[in-house]
């Protein structure tokens, strides 16, 4: 009796890549971010996220390796045509669907803009169906959590304030392939000043 041989569906290289474009706060938010995780650790243990960094993502997306470049120098000429803008962060946050403890993010029109353009090049250039664009900007603390912890945070966190403002400059763009959990660093796009 012989093996039956599946044969590949296509003949070349279709190695994926993600995208992640986001925006980083700064440093002195970051680290607040990062204390808040080992409060949370400290308190209720480990959770999914406790080691990622602070950021607020723009967009998401796979793309084929042989593409990435190609595909990156679209997103920059089009992106890199708008002007810094001003973000605030503003209160904490949960999402009872994700189990997620976050700090929000104040919809402004420059944000939404860029959002925008965002689901623009997607058409054009990314044909996929993974790809993500902010609907409810927001910056994570912890994500999914167990939804007791959820509720200590819920009763804990949301009552106290949280406001910063910052000025976007630039993006940064994260990669990662299919195989790979670690984001890499692949490029900065510089917004005009």
């Amino acid at each position: 009796m012989s093996k039956s041989v599946q044969l590949p569906l296509f003949t070349e290289d279709l190695r994926v890549n993600e995208f992640l474009i986001l925006i980083e706060p700064p440093k002195n938010v970051a680290d607040y971010v990062t204390i808040l995780k080992k409060e949370l650790k400290e308190e209720f243990g480990s959770f999914k996220s406790e080691k990622s960094r602070a950021y607020i993502t723009v967009s998401n997306f796979l793309v084929t390796q042989k593409r990435m470049d190609e595909v990156l120098a679209k997103v920059q000429t089009r992106v890199s045509l708008f002007s810094s803008f001003e973000l605030k962060l503003q209160s904490f946050k949960i999402f009872e669907s994700g189990n997620t403890f976050y700090i929000g993010v104040e919809p402004s029109h420059p944000f939404n803009t860029m959002i925008n353009e965002f689901k623009s090049i997607k058409k054009e250039v990314v044909k996929t169906t993974k790809f993500y664009s902010g609907t409810t900007p927001h910056l994570p603390i912890a994500r999914n959590l167990d939804s007791r912890v959820l509720r200590q945070i819920k009763y804990r966190y949301l009552q106290k304030p949280f406001y910063y403002t910052f000025d976007v400059k630039k993006l940064t763009v994260l990669t990662r392939s299919h195989k790979n959990e670690k984001y890499e660093l692949y490029s900065q796009i510089n917004l005009q000043n």
